[in-house]
């Protein structure tokens, strides 16, 4: 795949989110366009802002979807998890990319820690109700 198609892919996948790229290209074009920097995905996740609520701490986009959330305590205290929206960014590496659950784990709790200076905290996967992820966080 040359740099000029892989960057088109790259950009629908930023506008238009996983699943409906998904839909557009399939799962063998998407991991090609990414196959030489997955951590790339991620890249759209750079500007979430934190928000405070009910001892969470979620970090949103410019909807106010969350996209991963940790207790506060649990920051407080370095033991604990954050809680990654499994069908905007863990999917990504679990179905698109082919990595099993702990090459998912390490490669978003290595993001977290780059792009948000948050270290302390295992990274997860939540999966419960779908639409618990595209309620607004306020």
């Amino acid at each position: 795949m040359n740099e000029k198609l892989k960057y088109k892919i790259i950009n629908a996948v930023e506008k238009l989110g996983l699943v409906q790229s998904l839909e557009m290209f399939g799962k063998d074009i998407l991991k090609q366009a990414f196959i030489d920097n997955p951590i790339s995905f991620l890249n759209q996740f750079k500007n979430l802002k934190p928000i405070e609520k009910d001892d969470n701490i979620y970090y949103v986009d410019n909807d106010n979807l969350p996209l991963f959330f940790y207790f506060m305590e649990d920051q407080e205290s370095k033991n604990g998890h954050y809680w990654i929206n499994y069908y905007r960014i863990w999917s990504f590496f679990s179905e698109v990319m082919d990595y099993n659950y702990t090459e998912t784990q390490e490669t978003i709790e290595v993001w977290l820690g780059l792009t948000y200076n948050l270290r302390e905290l295992t990274a997860y996967q939540q999966q419960a109700v779908r639409f618990w992820w595209e309620r607004p966080i306020i």
